[in-house]
């Protein structure tokens, strides 16, 4: 497995390929892209990469022909159900538990947005991403997806050797590894390849026990629960430099499904590095949650999804709605 100094150097031309440019000197070592004519992709900021000096990561694909794209999105889904699969089904399976993107698919079907990659919380809390099992579990995970992957000639193939890893820091205050695994496509499809991530978050304590989570193959992972999933959106929304608007809406999704309690809340805020500003507003009100969420990375959310352009406003006001029970919580 190759580690964070290792790039991709496979050529490629406008406007495939908008990050050869000589003003990016510091691209993330994980970034990846779609290698194929008629793709296109943007260069969209990823608060997780920060420290670069270059924070960007590739858009949603872009297809000229829709068929393709959706074959494309369909092979890339199997792809990570792979890899989730090999998660669930490895001796790392206790010590890693899902959330993000590819959970909320799980548990909202086509209401999620689609999964580009998988998010986990390395349990438990206090070990350290230092730990020398650290790669040991990335390269156990990576080859044990490879060889799931090569059990049905219809699937996307895993290249574990090709996997890259870096370090991230995960909305600024947690830190963790990355690691992209590329797959390719059976020949026969004519698709081009792509690769799954995998962000693993270190020092992220769990406040409610995790559940058992079906996947499509049978198996089940360890997920975070529904109102720890709000618990952490709304801290994200409240707190990060650079709210996105992906946690906007998946906040508006989970808490229309989910009831928010203050006793979970406060003690997840009370973990923060903010908690001292927080605090001291007082109270958690309506006016204060509004405030936030106007700072929200609505643009950069549109780029991935473009049918929600212009409908900030909306979702800002549904999550205000749904959160009513919980706002007003003390913070002194």
């Amino acid at each position: 497995m190759a580690g964070g100094d290792r790039r991709r150097s496979r050529g490629m031309s406008a406007p495939r390929n908008p990050w050869k440019n000589p003003r990016y000197h510091d691209l993330p070592d994980t970034l990846s892209w779609v290698d194929a004519d008629g793709v296109t992709q943007q260069p969209v900021f990823d608060p997780a990469m920060k420290h670069r000096t270059d924070a960007y990561r590739a858009s949603e694909p872009r297809f000229e022909h829709a068929r393709q794209g959706v074959r494309w999105r369909a092979a890339r889904r199997r792809a990570l159900d792979l890899v989730l699969e090999a998660v669930a089904g490895s001796a790392w399976s206790e010590a890693l538990v899902l959330r993000g993107s590819a959970l909320m698919a799980l548990r909202f079907g086509e209401e999620a947005r689609e999964p580009g990659d998988l998010d986990f919380v390395v349990a438990p809390h206090t070990r350290r991403m230092e730990d020398p099992g650290t790669p040991r579990m990335l390269e156990e995970i990576a080859r044990a997806a490879q060889s799931l992957s090569g059990w049905e000639a219809a699937c996307p193939e895993i290249h574990a050797d090709g996997a890259v890893t870096e370090d991230i820091w995960t909305y600024e205050r947690v830190p963790g590894r990355r690691m992209v695994l590329p797959w390719s496509a059976p020949e026969a499809s004519g698709l081009p390849g792509g690769t799954v991530q995998l962000d693993f978050v270190f020092n992220e304590e769990l406040l409610q026990e995790p559940e058992a989570v079906a996947l499509p193959g049978g198996t089940t992972v360890r997920a975070a629960t529904l109102e720890l999933s709000l618990a952490w959106k709304v801290l994200w929304l409240l707190s990060d430099r650079y709210p996105q608007g992906k946690d906007l809406y998946d906040a508006v999704l989970l808490a229309e499904r989910v009831p928010l309690s203050r006793e979970l809340l406060r003690p997840v805020l009370e973990r923060c590095e903010d908690w001292p500003y927080l605090r001291s507003l007082g109270r958690l009100t309506r006016a204060h949650l509004a405030a936030q969420l106007a700072d929200v990375q609505w643009a950069e959310f549109v780029v991935d999804h473009p049918p929600f352009e212009g409908r900030r406003q909306e979702y800002t006001d549904r999550l205000l709605d749904a959160l009513e029970p919980t706002l007003g919580l003390e913070l002194t």
